[in-house]
Parts: structure tokens; C-alpha cells; sequence
């Protein structure tokens, strides 16, 4: 007789079900309490399954359908925003598809050996999978790790809920939500005592960290930290190809957004309050988003351009951090953020790690972590696509960063700040919400393009954020900050490589222990 919910038909409903749930867990949409229910119709086909090795192959399929529709319609953006543009984004949405969803068959497939072959309980079993792949994708070889849109970034929408992460990182807050939506899997399929006590584990597991999470919010104590200036800027994309005329507006949205900051009237409350009319005149750092000078910087085709950044400094009497280009010599140029002194002299530069395959095959990787200071701030750098990478905000903290500064060029990712079009845009500043968090720093982000915005060192928006599609502008706020380091900034990643490592020394330990021919049954 066949199990209910077994059929091929239901197996790819739960498995479809799961990737919509999941969908729209993450930003834009952020609904709650889906981040701790998305994974449940998954976990229940996998659980109503057949004995018998057969199993491991079916389960390994639902996860491949559940993967490709989350991620396809996760990341389409690549096809209606990159794809027009840069024409590798077709074959690079179909590797994309095949890791991805290969990484989510090998979770079912993981889930599977560690419930029917080591007999691990469904609440435990199904977070070690996760988060063991998780941490699978963020490390891959060859310039393919891609930790994006963890589980975890589907809380940033609430990110005082997010407390766990200042001890266990994003993989720790990852393990809650997989062990919660485990709990939940465990109540649906018990019986009516079984059920009612589940669901009292399960709300019970969800409520704990999270009023843990609000209590730190609470209570965390914050004083006044440095001031910045944040610059947004939007350059048509039709000058891609064109450095110097890309330069030229770029520079000049940066000159006439100051100039009308200049003009504003004071901002009188809140973090964001400004001493007085002339706002400008009072920042600690000013930051410009990525490739706002796509030219290496010492060439002499950036003569021009170099000018007119060192006069900005000079003019605010401020250090300015900008997106240019780097050359390492006997190697090439790197995607670089540069740091001029307030009289305007170049004094110290970051050469991006983590580069963007394919988009950056032109560049060349940066040497190592450094913090970027001048006048008695310290930053540390993420640049762009950095922000997703815990371990470099981790390094930035524990070498003595007071924030967190991420330069970015969106534009070539999306448009808007509502709609499909708008899907990455929203994407990729939340990961910086855990990073904040992870670390207690604040952080500022300027964007070309994107959504340029400071977050407070519990994640929290400081002040209103410049969306895109509105042009260029300013923001020009004092920075909480937050006194300490955090666990996590101490010890890293613990929980990630534990559950990898948890589950392969699970599994082959099971293997051992079972004798040959057996077939796989549930506990």
C-alpha cells in the first residue's frame, strides 16, 4: 500500500511547496513565521518515503527539484537584469542551477543517511544537513563559493531576532531555523499526544532565542561613534564600456549631491542629528560607492578624476573612501577601495579577496584582510559581493574596525526599488544585517545604483536609506557603536564546519556499523 503523500506527484508538491515557502522567507518579502515553516513539506516527503536504498535517489531528486525552482526564481534577476548586458549570464544561470540544485539534492540525500542509516532524530538531523551544505556552498573551490541567501539572512527583516548570530554567526541562526522547521515535521507526523507536545517544542524552540535576541536588543549599550557621509550616486548603464565618461558623471553626481547636502536644512533628532547647517563640515569619513573611478588610480588617464577626489577631501577636510581600480605589479589590476587623507593624499588601499566569477575575470585578487584608517577611524572594508562573507567582517573586527564600510555597483543587477526587477536589490544589502550583527559594529554602504544605507550594531536601519531609481544624494549620519568583541569574532564559524563535520563522522560511522546488503529503514 502506498504511503500517503508518497506518490511522485506529492513528492514534487511538498518539494515545490517548501521552495515557494522559502522564497518568500527571504527579502523582499520577509514574511514571517515562514523562516521557521519553509523547510517542513520538504522534510515531510522525505520522512514519508519508503524504506529501502531506492530512497536515497528519490529524496536526492525531490531536493533537486526543490532547489531548482527556489533558486530559479531566487536569483532570475540574473537572467532579466545581467543577461541583456553580459551574455555569460546565460550559461552562468544554467551552472548556477546545477550547483545549487545538486548542493540541495546532496542535503536531502545527507537528511536521508542521517535518519535511516544513523538514526539521528529529525530535529537534529535535519539542521546538521542544512547548515553542513550551507557551509559546503560558502567555501566552494575555484572561485565558486557563493553563500547567498542562507536561511539565516530570512530573519534580517527582523534583526532583532538575529541575536544568536553575535555568538554562533549566520550558520548558528541557520541550525535554529532548520531545527525549529524539524520540530514542526516531528508534531504534523505524531500522533495526537506526539502532536501537542511537538508543537509546544517547536514554539518553544522559536520563542527562546528569539526573546533572547530582543532582551541583547534591549539592553546592548551604545554611545556615540564617528560621523559619515554616505554618497549614493546612479550612472546611466549605457556607459559601461566607457571609463572615463562613466568617471566624468559619476564624479559629477558626487559634486552636485554635496552641494545640495550642503544646502539642507539640519537634522535635529535621532542619530542621524546634525550639529549644525553645514552638516558637511562635521564628518569623520566620507564614503563613494564601488567603481566610482574605474580607472587605476595612479594611470594618467585618472589624472583628471584623481584631482577632483583629492579636491573633495581637501574641501571637507575629511578622509574619503572611494571605489577605484588597484595595480599589483607583475600581476594587474585589482577592484580596489582607496583612502585619501583630508589634504587629499592617497594613503592607503584594499584590494578586493572574493571576486565575482566571471563578471571579475578581468581583475585580479587582493593579498589579504586589512582595516582602512585615517584621523582615528578605522573601517573594514567588504566590497560589494564581499558582504555576504561573514569571515571578512569577522577579520575586519578582530584587527580593531569601529565599522564596517560596503561599496557597491548594483546597477547592473537590477532597477528600482519595488518590483521584480528589484529582487537583487534588496537581496544583497540584507546580508549585511548579520553582519552587524556578528560583529556589533555598525555599518555604512554606498551604492551606485543600490540601496545606499547605515545600519546600528544591532542591524537596525539608522534613518531613512537612499533607494534606487531616485538619483544620487547623501546621507550624513553619527554612527552608534556598540563597546566589545563578540564570540563570534573570537572562535568564527564553529557551528558551519561542526555540522559538516558532525554528519560525515554520523554517516560513516552508520556505514560501518551496518551490515552488508541492508537496506536503509527508518529508526
Amino acid at each position: 500500500m502506498t504511503t500517503p503523500g508518497s506518490s511522485p506527484r506529492s513528492r514534487a508538491l511538498l518539494a515545490l511547496s517548501s521552495a515557494l515557502l522559502l522564497l518568500l522567507a527571504q527579502p523582499p518579502f520577509g514574511l514571517l513565521p515562514l523562516p521557521f515553516l519553509a523547510l517542513v513539506p520538504l522534510g515531510m516527503g522525505l520522512e514519508r518515503l519508503p524504506p529501502g536504498s531506492r530512497s536515497l535517489g528519490t529524496g536526492a531528486l525531490m531536493g533537486l527539484g526543490f532547489g531548482v525552482a527556489f533558486w530559479g526564481s531566487s536569483l532570475i534577476w540574473v537572467l532579466t537584469q545581467v543577461a541583456p548586458t553580459f551574455s555569460w549570464a546565460y550559461p552562468g544561470f544554467g551552472l548556477l542551477m546545477v550547483l545549487l540544485g545538486g548542493l540541495s539534492a546532496l542535503f536531502s540525500w545527507g537528511y536521508l543517511q542521517l535518519r535511516r542509516g544513523a538514526g539521528v532524530p529529525v530535529a537534529l538531523a535535519l539542521p546538521l544537513a542544512w547548515v553542513g551544505v550551507e557551509w559546503i556552498k560558502a567555501h566552494f573551490p575555484l572561485g565558486l563559493a557563493f553563500p547567498w541567501l542562507g536561511l539565516g539572512v530570512s530573519l534580517t527583516g527582523q534583526p532583532e531576532l538575529l541575536g544568536l548570530a553575535e555568538w554562533t554567526g549566520e550558520a548558528g541562526v541557520s541550525f535554529w531555523l532548520a531545527g525549529v522547521n524539524g520540530l514542526v515535521v516531528v508534531a504534523i507526523q505524531g500522533g495526537r499526544e506526539g502532536r501537542i507536545r511537538g508543537w509546544l517544542l517547536a514554539l518553544m524552540a522559536a520563542m527562546l532565542p528569539s526573546v533572547l535576541g530582543i532582551a541583547r536588543a534591549e539592553t546592548l549599550e551604545l554611545g556615540e561613534g564617528p560621523r559619515v557621509a554616505v554618497v549614493g550616486t546612479e550612472v546611466p548603464r549605457s556607459l559601461r564600456g566607457e571609463p572615463e565618461a562613466y568617471a566624468r558623471e559619476a564624479l559629477e553626481q558626487v559634486r552636485l549631491a554635496l552641494d545640495e547636502e550642503r544646502r539642507a536644512p539640519p537634522r535635529t533628532e535621532g542619530w542621524g542629528a546634525a550639529p549644525d547647517p553645514a552638516s558637511l563640515a562635521s564628518i569623520d569619513l566620507l564614503l563613494l560607492p564601488e567603481a566610482t573611478l574605474p580607472l587605476p588610480f595612479e594611470s594618467a588617464e585618472a589624472r583628471p578624476y584623481r584631482d577632483a577626489l583629492e579636491e573633495v577631501a581637501r574641501e571637507l577636510d575629511t578622509p574619503l573612501l572611494v571605489g577605484t581600480q588597484g595595480q599589483i605589479p607583475e600581476e594587474g589590476v585589482t577592484n580596489a577601495i582607496l583612502l585619501l587623507s583630508p589634504e587629499g593624499r592617497a594613503v592607503d588601499r584594499y584590494d578586493k579577496i572574493r571576486l565575482v566569477p566571471a563578471m571579475e575575470g578581468g581583475y585580479v585578487r587582493g593579498e589579504g584582510t586589512r582595516v582602512l584608517g585615517a584621523d582615528g577611524v578605522r573601517a573594514g572594508p567588504l566590497l560589494c559581493y564581499e558582504s555576504l562573507f561573514g569571515v571578512l567582517a569577522r577579520k575586519a573586527a578582530a584587527r580593531g574596525a569601529d565599522l564596517l564600510v560596503n561599496l557597491s555597483s548594483d546597477v547592473w543587477f537590477g532597477r528600482g526599488a519595488s518590483g521584480i526587477k528589484s529582487l537583487f536589490l534588496h537581496q544583497h544589502p540584507a546580508h549585511l544585517v548579520l553582519r552587524a550583527v556578528e560583529t556589533r559594529l555598525p555599518v555604512a554602504r554606498a551604492a551606485h545604483g543600490g540601496f545606499s544605507l547605515v545600519l546600528d550594531p544591532l542591524g537596525r536601519p539608522v534613518g531613512p536609506s537612499l533607494p534606487p531609481g531616485e538619483g544620487a544624494g547623501v546621507l550624513v549620519t553619527v554612527l552608534p557603536k556598540a563597546s566589545g568583541t563578540t564570540l563570534f569574532t573570537r572562535t568564527g564559524d564553529l557551528v558551519g564546519r561542526g555540522a559538516l563535520l558532525l554528519s560525515l563522522l554520523l554517516v560513516a560511522l552508520s556505514r560501518r556499523r551496518r551490515p552488508a546488503g541492508d537496506s536503509l529503514v527508518v529508526p
